[in-house]
């Protein structure tokens, strides 16, 4: 049970369950004792009742005051009996009928409850008291059946066992809302989470219950240490590929100069590491600067974040007259993070300037998901080199300057985000057209 609600909703009905079972025993032992001293009372006056009622002055036999005697003792079996003892002479009521109770051994002034079955196997409570009169020692035995008093304590009982499941289904469904409500900030973060990851907020906001608090804190802590250091990586990149190409240069000049005693074949191969180096630095210097100087996590716009790569390719393209055409839907919303976008867009686009000969077309449409879709008018691509153009190091042209670094990010990160990517050749232009196909939420 992974469920943090279903295990609290679990621990509760549990808890209640215990608490209200134990409730319920005890509600039923306290009502049936409170019901039987109140009972043992009773029978205590109608012992002392029927006491006043004896005379022994006739005869010393033991006589007893009929209007001391109440009509439910005078019916059999009605459950409500008496016996008096006094030396060898007993006195039962008529309601015991052929029966009799035990004799009672209390002595004088002693009083005692006991619990015996009686006539037809009725349980009893049986209240038992010692007393002298008139110099003769009498003992009288008042009994009431308990079956009557016990039903009633049984219905009370399952009323109250009903009750206690019905509040019991209440609080739980209560506390389900509570903890639906509780928890839904919970969710919450996790749609933070989610936007963050799109790049639609910055960090994850702080205005969350007090046990969410640390963690979210703890999130933010590590997206700001990953984007400093983001940061400091992609600046450290651009100073080395900046340190690196005044002497690079230095090298394709000494290379290049005849007039040094360099054997040919060497000055060849000296020749072409250094422009393979070279094209490695501009490539490192082009995602720089693709890339802008945005820290953190940010939603691509397209309205703001497209233009500015176009612009930047441009500057970068400046010796190519690029007619450069995008059909974009105005309502449409790329789920992307800033680097994120800038990244695929930037490679893809920096493929297309690289190889066009004078047009790139752009489109981004909604087609069940988000459909990008680019195109040039270069030499396009052999059916059977589809798949060098997407491995690491490759490139299709190895007389023109560069590597297929760039396709290989790209489609890593198209892998990454759950998306679709294909190459062929443009119907349109003639050239490369690659398509990626991406879910709206980028799940």
């Amino acid at each position: 049970m992974n469920s943090l609600r279903s295990r609290l909703g679990l621990g509760l009905v549990l808890s209640l369950a215990l608490m209200m079972g134990m409730l319920w025993l005890m509600a039923g032992i306290s009502v049936q004792h409170l019901m039987e001293t109140h009972l043992a009372s009773r029978l205590a006056h109608d012992g002392e009742s029927l006491l006043g009622g004896l005379d022994f002055s006739t005869g010393n036999k033991v006589v007893m005051d009929s209007r001391r005697v109440q009509g439910i003792y005078q019916q059999p079996y009605s459950g409500h009996y008496f016996v008096i003892e006094s030396g060898e002479q007993t006195l039962r009521s008529r309601s015991l009928w052929d029966e009799t109770l035990p004799r009672s051994n209390v002595q004088v002034g002693e009083t005692r409850v006991d619990y015996l079955t009686g006539p037809r196997q009725q349980p009893l409570l049986v209240w038992s008291g010692g007393f002298r009169k008139q110099d003769r020692v009498v003992r009288i035995r008042v009994a009431e059946d308990l079956a009557d008093m016990r039903a009633g304590v049984r219905v009370l009982q399952w009323n109250l066992l009903a009750g206690l499941v019905f509040a019991v289904l209440v609080l739980w469904f209560i506390q389900r809302y509570l903890i639906r409500r509780s928890l839904r900030s919970v969710k919450d973060a996790a749609n933070d989470v989610s936007r963050l990851e799109q790049g639609k907020i910055s960090s994850l906001p702080e205005q969350v219950p007090d046990e969410i608090r640390p963690l979210v804190q703890a999130i933010n802590r590590l997206l700001l240490s990953q984007q400093l250091r983001m940061q400091r990586y992609r600046e450290s990149l651009g100073n080395l590929a900046h340190a690196i190409k005044t002497p690079l240069t230095l090298v394709q000049q000494l290379a290049r100069d005849e007039s040094h005693s360099i054997d040919t074949t060497l000055r060849e191969q000296l020749t072409l590491y250094s422009e393979q180096i070279n094209d490695l630095v501009n490539k490192a210097l082009r995602r720089a600067r693709l890339a802008g100087d945005s820290v953190g996590t940010r939603h691509f716009d397209m309205n703001r974040d497209l233009p500015a790569l176009v612009d930047t390719l441009q500057r970068l393209y400046r010796d190519k007259a690029i007619n450069y055409e995008q059909n974009i839907d105005t309502a449409i919303d790329l789920p992307l993070e800033q680097q994120d976008g800038m990244e695929l867009l930037g490679n893809l686009l920096d493929n297309a300037w690289k190889w066009a000969r004078s047009a790139v077309c752009l489109c981004i449409r909604e087609q069940g998901g988000i459909r990008i879709t680019i195109e040039d008018d270069g030499p396009g691509v052999n059916v059977d080199d589809i798949q060098s153009l997407i491995q690491r190091g490759r490139r299709q042209d190895e007389n023109v300057p560069g590597y297929g670094i760039g396709l290989s990010i790209v489609k890593s990160l198209v892998e990454e985000l759950g998306g679709q990517i294909e190459f062929s050749n443009s119907d349109l232009l003639g050239g490369l057209r690659v398509a990626i196909r991406l879910s709206s939420s980028a799940d």
